[in-house]
């Protein structure tokens, strides 16, 4: 399998940036610095793009060319280690397109988050450079009650290099075996959105494929689903892990629930792992993204090892 990039794991003292590549700050995000005490809590000193608290038409973090610039110059920054996007939301194709997208290759650094974030992590996948799918600034905090604390323990792990594996609990939907492939994937809408771009993974070398999502309605659930069934990506990956699916509506006129949708186009005839705590809830646990795993599903529940 082809080696991907590696950007340095972050040790005390390191800088991190925190930039807004989506949808803007809430109300409630911007009379917070819980997040930046957190980080600096763990030893990291914390830099904020210029654009930070920005608010641009279709409540974008300001506008697309200044999200771009704020990421260029932390690529940029030989200081910055790590880059972690606020929240995802909408406006991060609009970013990506809006930039010099070769910097990625010629200053490797972790990039974080999740939600809309996928489309940065697809289009580092298509240049081969692995990246933190993890907790952002806007979904963590006191408020978001005692998992979040393990979902910002998962997030400092996977920055520093600690995390090695993880096990889950049996699920009802799981499909037994054990596969060995790529980890990709992310949010399932985003996942999508990326068909037909150049940074859709084609899934043509072995792939174990990673899919959730938030707030969506049951029909839109069902035709994003299909689209990836009929268009080969459940046959093509080696394995599938589904991960939360939360808030979805249109439930009780389905007669079922999101979790049911999903399992219906999930193969037989591979390893599915269901009850992946990675997502918009909590806990939510950090992926590396673009690095080799091996996956054993058995009745004892799930094993996701990094090789």
């Amino acid at each position: 399998m082809k080696a991907y990039l590696r950007p340095e794991y972050l040790k005390r003292g390191d800088c991190v940036a925190v930039v807004a590549l989506a949808s803007a700050l809430s109300e409630a995000s911007r009379q917070t610095l819980y997040w930046k005490e957190l980080l600096e809590s763990w030893g990291l000193r914390v830099k904020l793009g210029r654009h930070l608290y920005d608010r641009a038409p279709g409540d974008f973090a300001g506008r697309d060319e200044d999200r771009a610039a704020d990421l260029t110059e932390m690529l940029l920054d030989p200081e910055v280690k790590a880059i972690i996007s606020f929240r995802g939301g909408y406006g991060s194709m609009r970013t990506l397109r809006a930039m010099d997208q070769n910097l990625f290759a010629s200053h490797p650094k972790w990039l974080v988050g999740f939600s809309d974030i996928t489309v940065f992590h697809a289009f580092l996948q298509s240049r081969g450079i692995e990246s933190i799918l993890g907790a952002m600034p806007s979904t963590i905090g006191p408020e978001a009650g005692p998992d979040a604390r393990v979902s910002e323990a998962s997030l400092r792990k996977a920055l520093f290099g600690e995390i090695r594996s993880y096990r889950t609990a049996p699920h009802a939907y799981n499909v037994a075996g054990s596969a060995r492939g790529r980890l990709v994937g992310g949010n399932l809408s985003l996942v999508v959105s990326c068909l037909g771009t150049p940074w859709q993974n084609p899934l043509t070398e072995d792939s174990i494929l990673f899919i959730e999502d938030v707030d969506e309605r049951m029909y839109n659930l069902d035709r994003m689903l299909l689209t990836l069934q009929q268009g080969g990506a459940f046959d093509r990956a080696k394995a599938v892990i589904a991960g939360q699916f939360t808030d979805t509506s249109g439930e009780d006129e389905w007669q079922r629930k999101a979790v049911d949708l999903v399992h219906e186009y999930m193969p037989a005839d591979k390893p599915v792992l269901f009850g992946f705590d990675c997502g918009h809830d909590h806990p939510n646990y950090s992926l590396y993204l673009g690095r080799e795993v091996s996956l054993d599903v058995t009745p004892d529940g799930g094993y996701l090892k990094y090789l």
